[in-house]
């Protein structure tokens, strides 16, 4: 019997592990979960080098799994100037005014996170307003959603984007506003996206937040830079956390020209499956709706792919020996997700997924179940856009955005939930506070629902629900120490914070002082 490296003692751990729901005490050693239950349970695994740490009732949960993100992504984001502070248009524009000198003579200002919603002006941003920013140095500034961005006329002349290109928006007289969305946006990310160097060099920065907020696993959607930047992260052994891959499509010949299959890799960083988009956003109206926008009546969003073509991509996928995880946000497109995956009679337990479900009906999520379909949800959104009043509630009006995000029930119906956060920003504790905290009753969880959908819920998604998502004997040694208890202040879990976050049965961030 081995030593164990971390005991912790006098804790009030919440295992989700539904035979064994709660105990006091944890051992860690060599990686792995050596015991969990009483104090005496734990602490026999101690040697002379163990570390104890006596907790005084501080909660325990398993690390937390964001079933959903881009921190690779983010690495590019690391020097951006940020707008997600802005109250209004005319503050995004100082802060950029202010910004320029971020950019060489011969260099971009790129920003991010601006959110029009949270403005009295409560419009985009216009190659007309950041003109008056620059009219020398190209400037691009990114939506909080990443589904559009606005462009000055110096970056429109450098980007060179065929007016007839799908989110190229132009006036009636056929003058570009500046907007980009979709596959004009997929242009300028073309000729900006940094190289798998920078990205993996930044990348310890952005992990090292997310290890901070409790993340000990990401699944990330990746490019094939990012994919690279993985592995030069890798290779010089400053990959801090765990991640699975979700690539994107357009690798999906090379995957299945290789064979790699789900779960190529090994416990740090491994194939998780394929992601694809079906739609847009509802903040940039790209969202695919079976009836009208609400402040846009004209409007009903778009399909990324006809629906044929979605077909194929998905038996491919499967063919391919891989998951799906299909980007679907408003109901026509999530029906066609719904759809393709019928056609196909996949196997329910290939575990495919739909990203974000945010406007489902219920039907939809009774045929999800029998499909085996993985919803897998951000419910930091509801916060941002769902409350009355807001984002959601113009996109959509008061009656149907009472009917988005329905957790509760998802889960009722049987369909498997896993909670992520697409950035927006990152942070679990955030996400379970307003899946607890809703303000429709379709949407609200217990808080054991909402912790386990960060957690065992991501972990089944990965296929990793054996090894991670509990805290049991055998799995990963991925714990989070909680400042605050969200089984006995609910209404105050977004204040609280993470104390230490354990990764591989280390102290990864954060501080617990030693007691013995």
């Amino acid at each position: 019997m081995r030593d164990a490296d971390l005991v912790l003692v006098d804790a009030e751990i919440h295992t989700m592990d539904p035979e064994h729901p709660l105990a006091k005490g944890i051992a860690f050693g060599g990686g792995r979960i050596l015991g969990v239950g009483t104090n005496a349970q734990a602490e026999k695994w101690a040697g002379r080098t163990t570390e104890i740490i006596e907790l005084g009732r501080k909660v325990v949960v398993p690390g937390f799994i964001d079933a959903h993100a881009h921190l690779m992504e983010s690495a590019a984001r690391v020097s951006n100037l940020d707008l997600g502070g802005c109250v209004s248009l005319a503050a995004a524009v100082e802060t950029l005014r202010r910004g320029v000198a971020r950019a060489g003579p011969q260099g971009w200002l790129v920003a991010d996170d601006w959110d029009e919603s949270r403005w009295p002006e409560g419009r985009y941003l216009t190659r007309n307003d950041l003109d008056r920013v620059s009219d020398t140095i190209p400037i691009a500034a990114v939506r909080v959603d990443r589904h559009m961005a606005s462009v000055n006329s110096v970056a429109l002349r450098v980007l060179q984007i065929p007016l007839g290109t799908r989110g190229f928006e132009a006036t009636a007289s056929g003058a570009p506003t500046g907007v980009l969305k979709e596959d004009a946006l997929e242009r300028m990310w073309d000729a900006l996206w940094p190289a798998p160097e920078r990205l993996a060099a930044g990348f310890e920065t952005v992990a090292g937040r997310a290890l901070s907020l409790g993340i000990t696993t990401v699944h990330d959607v990746v490019g094939h830079d990012e994919i690279r930047a993985y592995q030069i992260a890798r290779a010089a052994g400053a990959l801090p956390l765990r991640a699975n891959l979700l690539a994107r499509d357009a690798l999906l010949p090379h995957l299945a020209a290789v064979g790699l299959m789900r779960g190529f890799g090994d416990e740090w960083l491994r194939l998780g499956g394929v992601k694809v988009f079906s739609d847009g956003s509802l903040g940039a109206r790209t969202a695919a709706l079976e009836e009208p926008y609400a402040d846009d009546p004209l409007e009903r969003g778009m399909l990324i792919h006809p629906p044929i073509e979605l077909r194929n991509i998905l038996a491919g996928i499967s063919a391919a020996g891989l998951p799906s995880a299909v980007h679907a946000i408003g109901d026509r497109a999530i029906e066609v997700v719904i759809e393709s995956i019928e056609s196909l009679a996949i196997d329910p337990g290939a575990r495919h997924r739909i990203e974000h479900a945010e406007l489902l009906h219920p039907e939809q999520i009774t045929r999800m179940a029998r499909l085996g379909i993985v919803a897998s949800c951000q419910p930091n959104f509801v916060g941002n856009w769902s409350l009355p009043g807001g984002l959601y509630e113009r996109r959509l009006g008061p009656e149907r955005n009472a009917l988005n995000n329905p957790y509760r029930e998802i889960l009722r119906r049987g369909v498997a939930l896993a909670f992520g956060s697409d950035g927006m920003p990152y942070g679990p504790l955030e996400g379970i506070h307003w899946s607890v905290n809703a303000p429709f009753q379709g949407q609200r969880l217990t808080v054991d629902q909402a912790m386990s959908a960060y957690t065992l819920g991501g972990a089944s998604a990965g296929f990793e629900e054996g090894a991670k998502g509990s805290l049991v004997s055998g799995g990963v040694a991925d714990a989070v120490v909680l400042d605050g208890n969200p089984w006995q202040a609910p209404e105050h879990i977004r204040t609280m914070r993470v104390s230490a976050t354990i990764l591989s049965g280390r102290i990864a961030k954060g501080n617990l002082a030693s007691s013995r």
